[in-house]
């Protein structure tokens, strides 16, 4: 314990030197302190802020900006570093109550914000700093530190992360920093996120859809942007969702609950296009597709807005028109499409001879070899019989006729001239459906029957065609014998211009003749030795402007015509004994 005079010195000098230095504060003062220092002002505050000989201590400035020092101490900010660690340099005092403690060289605009840690980049660097600096983005910790920091007027209290100054419009669902999707030049798009690093990668049609469509909060409320809340983090964690999540089922659950069955990403409308192994099956339901209906896609028959289920699906008629305009309606099957076509094609028909056998025209003969267009062909609607005949344009197979007579189909080559044998019967009188050629036609009911060597004629014989445009002469023919046959006699035995065949010749055979009594017929009856003479013996051929015929007339009456006396009896030659002789026969 010090002596009362030791203590009584000591206090003197210290009241001395308060003395003192209040008797030269006015004097050391270089001016007046700033505003936000006022309360510093006068001698007794000095050493708040100077060291004696040692000028402005930081760290005494420090112990007042608290809120500064926490930065300071952490390594953070500007005045962390080396180069702004004096802060006189920066923060002149005694200038006066209106002087601004905060000095930018070259302007606010030009301060370099990389210094503080915090590089402005994209739309962050056309910013005012006002826009961000605002009281109420500082942190509400720095008046714990520093009650009197004017909130309004510091550039602490800011934080370096999106959330600090912009609302979250995913509501903290995210598992990853706003930069890991977005960039600080646009909010939108987000150029560095990649679905394909997610659970559920994006392909096929999925890859075209704005993000808000899946990700969405349908309950919350417009974000101050006026962008909807966005749950980026719903499906975090958790079972990714189905397609019935997503999409409302089209079928109504009759075709299972799982759509990639069928159905692709890269379009919902190619669900018969196999993919990878997918691909509807539509043997599963009532009606498998074979055939031509295979590669049909499905939009072709299940058009927009008709029921899947069609009405009518077993029947062809529900879906294709019918190309006979109703020809074949009243057929006795009652002319679905399916008695006579299938479903691997239209062409060729299953409708065969079996079939046409139990229409009204069985095909037998000829008529089984024939195609059917060649019967069947195509005409205009109108030309179709009533009640099939259409006024719309258009063309279809005729497959109904008015009648089915030879005529209707066949042009009558005999053109009209055997109507009247024909009857009832008409072509069928005459021939049969197995060959043309063959003919049954009678020819008694004609007024020339074939009898003898006539009947054995085949008919081209006398009814000859005329040429190959022309058919065969049915009628109007010569029934004598010289209308068809030469004169064998060059008309030597012509009676008034006309021979008659028939007087010494038949139909059964040319030869022998039956009709001619040598005795009757001609002026020189056989009788003697003479009727035991060949007919040759007198009548000999002999050549007539260059055809050999045989003279019958006229011949010699006398002996001498045809015997020779040196020859005893013998005839003599036929060229001698007729050189002069005129008289007949």
């Amino acid at each position: 314990m010090r002596p009362p005079g030791a203590l009584a010195r000591g206090l003197t000098r210290v009241l001395a030197m308060v003395a003192t230095t209040a008797a030269l504060s006015a004097q050391i003062s270089p001016g007046p302190l700033s505003a936000p220092h006022a309360a510093l002002e006068g001698g007794r505050h000095c050493f708040s802020c100077h060291r004696a000989g040692e000028g402005v201590e930081p760290a005494l400035c420090l112990d007042c900006h608290r809120a500064l020092a926490a930065r300071v101490e952490s390594g953070l900010g500007l005045h962390a570093r080396p180069d702004h660690r004096t802060c006189e340099r920066c923060h002149s005092e005694h200038n006066g109550r209106e002087f601004e403690l905060v000095h930018f060289p070259g302007g606010r605009e030009s301060f370099e914000h990389a210094d503080t840690g915090w590089a402005l980049e994209g739309r962050h660097a056309r910013l005012e700093c006002a826009a961000c600096h605002r009281a109420d983005r500082v942190d509400p910790a720095l008046a714990t530190l520093e009650s009197e920091l004017d909130l309004t007027r510091t550039h602490l209290g800011l934080a370096s992360v999106c959330a600090s100054c912009h609302d979250d419009p995913h509501r903290s669902a995210r598992t990853v920093g706003c930069a890991d999707c977005h960039g600080q030049e646009s909010f939108r798009p987000a150029s560095g996120f990649d679905h394909a690093r997610t659970r559920y990668p994006l392909d096929g049609a999925h890859a075209r859809v704005a993000c808000g469509e899946c990700h969405r909060d349908p309950g919350a409320e417009p974000a101050p942007a006026g962008e909807r809340s966005l749950l980026f983090g719903q499906f975090a964690g958790g079972q990714l969702p189905g397609c019935g999540d997503c999409h409302a089922d089209p079928h109504r659950g009759r075709l299972g609950a799982d759509c990639a069955d069928c159905h692709a990403t890269a379009s919902f409308r190619g669900a018969r296009a196999t993919d990878g192994g997918r691909g509807f099956d539509h043997s599963r339901t009532a009606y498998p597709l074979a055939g031509r209906h295979g590669p049909v896609a499905c939009a072709d028959c299940h058009t927009a807005g008709r029921a899947l289920r069609i009405p009518g699906f077993a029947r062809c008629e529900t879906c294709h028109r019918d190309p006979h305009a109703g020809q074949l309606a009243r057929a006795a099957t009652g002319g679905a499409c399916a008695d006579c076509h299938g479903v691997e094609g239209f062409v060729p028909a299953r409708f065969g001879i079996g079939e046409h056998a139990r229409s009204a025209f069985p095909l037998t003969g000829a008529h089984g070899a024939v195609p059917c267009f060649a019967c069947h062909q195509e005409v205009a609607l109108a030309e179709l019989p009533a009640p099939f005949a259409r006024r719309e344009a258009g063309r279809t197979r005729r497959f109904r006729y008015a009648a089915a007579a030879c005529i209707d189909c066949h042009r009558d080559p005999h053109e009209g001239r055997l109507d009247r044998y024909a009857g009832s019967e008409g072509c069928a009188s005459c021939h049969d459906v197995s060959n043309w050629r063959t003919v049954r036609f009678d020819h008694d009911r004609t007024r020339l029957p074939l009898t003898g060597r006539h009947a054995a004629l085949a008919c081209a014989g006398c009814h000859a065609d005329q040429s190959a445009a022309a058919p065969a002469r049915l009628s109007g023919l010569p029934r004598d014998c010289a209308g068809c046959h030469r004169d064998v006699h060059a008309g030597q035995l012509a009676r008034g211009g006309v021979t008659a065949c028939e007087r010494c010749h038949s139909v059964d055979g040319f030869r022998p003749t039956v009709g001619f009594d040598h005795g009757r017929d001609a002026r020189w009856a056989l009788d003697g030795a003479h009727a035991r003479v060949a007919c040759a013996g007198c009548h000999r051929a002999e050549s007539v402007a260059g055809e050999s015929i045989v003279r019958y007339r006229p011949l010699p009456f006398d002996c001498a015509g045809c015997h020779s006396p040196a020859e005893q009896g013998a005839a003599v030659p036929v060229a001698a004994a007729h050189a002069l002789s005129g008289g007949p026969a």
